[in-house]
């Protein structure tokens, strides 16, 4: 039997001592870059920016800085207009406020994580544990190996294989 939260903190302890590169969105999902940034181009031709480490969250996520409240998966469910101006000021928090180095990653149950970093900024992440459904996934971009997805609150054996 998978011990969710010994592979998670397997997984995402390469995050210590890690920055906070970059941010950015698919539809309502928000996506974390970590590391230094570096072109990459798509299989779809396309040139983005990506760090050494990919962080993309489908469920519930808050974002606190200096203990308040910053942004969360509510403000990515509203128009496009009011999700694109949400993620520019995520960007604008990264670009004038960085670096946020990975000081902690907490595991709790259910896949929920807590990404403490440097300069008062925390990450919280609340699986959703809908079966079948993806919580969040974690990967190399660029890499062939396997993301390692949380899906319904617990790691998906597809990840493990």
């Amino acid at each position: 039997m998978v011990d969710t939260r010994e592979q998670i903190e397997q997984r995402l302890s390469v995050l210590i001592g890690v920055g906070l590169s970059g941010a950015g969105r698919a539809a309502d999902m928000l996506t974390l870059q970590f590391g230094p940034l570096r072109e990459m181009t798509t299989k779809h031709g396309t040139v983005k920016r990506v760090g050494a480490w990919a962080l993309h969250i489908q469920c519930t996520w808050k974002i606190e800085h200096a203990n308040e409240v910053f942004a969360g998966s509510p403000d990515f469910a509203v128009s496009d207009e009011a999700t694109r101006a949400k993620l520019e000021r995520i960007r604008g928090l990264i670009a004038d406020n960085g670096p946020f180095m990975v000081e902690r990653v907490s595991v709790g149950a259910n896949g929920n994580v807590s990404i403490s970093m440097s300069r008062q900024l925390h990450l919280s992440i609340i699986a959703d544990a809908e079966p079948d459904e993806e919580d969040w996934r974690f990967f190399d971009p660029g890499s062939a190996g396997k993301h390692f997805v949380i899906q319904g609150g617990k790691v998906d054996p597809w990840s493990l294989t």
